[in-house]
């Protein structure tokens, strides 16, 4: 019954050899612009990757080729973006603004967790690293050290 329960638990604990990652957004000067009919809110989005939890450190260098394919995928998603607005006011552009970089920073952080599910499966968690290259992620040294899937 013990060993049950640990592997239970075990299987639905985090891996703490992934690190776990969020693109945030930082926006520029928002600005507003009045036309004739609308009002149009405009900024340049950049997207920061925050390390929310750091990976447990291994000295296995394929686990860390695998573990820096993280972080890269991340950083090709982190690419400028411009986005825009329209309102029928000043303030109603600003929301609109405001929602849809919300919106942006969900779909890209959706994005990361959908890439990195295929990375894992491609990449065998690290296990098959060499073969990441061949589907356009990192690649590197196959780990001896991987968390199951």
């Amino acid at each position: 019954m013990f060993s049950a329960l640990v592997l239970a638990a075990a299987a639905v604990s985090t891996c703490t050899l992934r690190p776990q990652l969020q693109l945030v957004p930082a926006v520029s000067h928002v600005r507003v612009v009045h036309d004739a009919r609308s009002y149009r809110a405009s900024a340049s989005i950049t997207f920061t990757v925050r390390t929310i939890r750091k990976p447990a450190l291994s000295s296995d260098p394929g686990l860390q080729a695998h573990i820096a394919g993280y972080y890269t995928i991340a950083q090709r998603l982190a690419e400028p973006s411009q986005v825009r607005a329209i309102g029928t006011t000043a303030a109603q552009a600003r929301i609109r603004f405001l929602k849809a970089v919300a919106q942006l920073a969900h779909d890209v952080n959706l994005e990361y967790a959908r890439q990195t599910r295929v990375y894992d499966a491609v990449t065998e968690n690290g296990r098959a690293q060499n073969q990441g290259p061949a589907y356009s992620f990192p690649g590197g040294p196959d780990a001896n050290a991987y968390c199951p899937q």
